[in-house]
């Protein structure tokens, strides 16, 4: 999916982008679905001291019944922010799938999903979201350049961090006297480097099927994602953006 849509400034709530239910259906008051609700109260809570957190439900019952589930926040979103996407998400995929065994869900500053398999430190790129800036951009070949320049070094920083600790990075560049370009990359703390690594290209080679030529855009995998706009959309006190190439 591509979805010609500007983006969104700062916000004090969460801003919902997109979900994607998935995986066939279970049935109502199951015990898989049960434990789903189980699983989306644990993470709603969860959200209140950390920023990532993923969980198991169901670890005494049958393989067919135990729910996989996380939530990531964006790496300079405040705690109550972060906690308050996550209470949205889950209440979200609560209201809007059910039934379904599979399920994730972006917001501007979160991400949650949950599966009936186990994909804890594995990379997962689909579904996929696009999202775009409609407003062209002028010198497209050099702009494209260096926007392929930054973003690559920014998917570096993030994923240069251990298991476990927090993979995002922003860089910004200047493309002329008076207009700059700014670079968020991220991944879910639990892959390594190299799988970190391997999703942002991934995430970054679809750029130019979302965004080719436009002032913003981003493209959203369930274990990592990338955007680039004209203008500040990251808080920089969380992690100041390094000097332009």
């Amino acid at each position: 999916l591509c979805t010609c849509k500007a983006q969104e400034e700062q916000s004090s709530t969460p801003v919902y982008l997109y979900h994607n239910c998935s995986g066939g259906n279970t049935t109502a008051n199951s015990a898989y679905q049960l434990n789903l609700r189980t699983l989306l109260t644990s993470l709603s809570s969860n959200a209140t001291t950390t920023e990532f957190s993923n969980n198991t439900v169901g670890l005494g019952t049958s393989p067919s019944d135990r729910v996989y589930g996380l939530f990531m926040c964006r790496g300079d979103v405040p705690s109550a922010l972060c906690q308050q996407c996550v209470v949205n998400a889950t209440g979200r995929l609560r209201s809007q799938c059910s039934l379904a065994k599979q399920a994730v869900i972006w917001y501007d500053e979160c991400t949650v999903r949950y599966s009936n398999r186990s994909f804890f430190s594995t990379v997962d790129t689909r579904p996929r979201v696009g999202l775009l800036n409609t407003a062209n951009i002028s010198n497209q070949d050099s702009f494209m350049r260096l926007l392929f320049q930054t973003i690559n070094r920014t998917a570096d920083e993030a994923a240069n961090f251990s298991v476990g600790l927090k993979k995002y990075a922003v860089n910004q560049a200047n493309i002329s006297g008076f207009q700059s370009l700014y670079c968020l990359a991220q991944c879910t703390p639990d892959l390594s480097q190299e799988n970190c690594r391997s999703c942002l290209s991934g995430v970054i080679g679809d750029l130019p099927w979302c965004c080719q030529g436009k002032q913003g855009g981003r493209v959203l995998y369930p274990s990592c994602n990338v955007r680039y706009e004209l203008y500040p959309f990251y808080r920089v006190t969380a992690s100041p953006p390094s000097s332009s190439p």
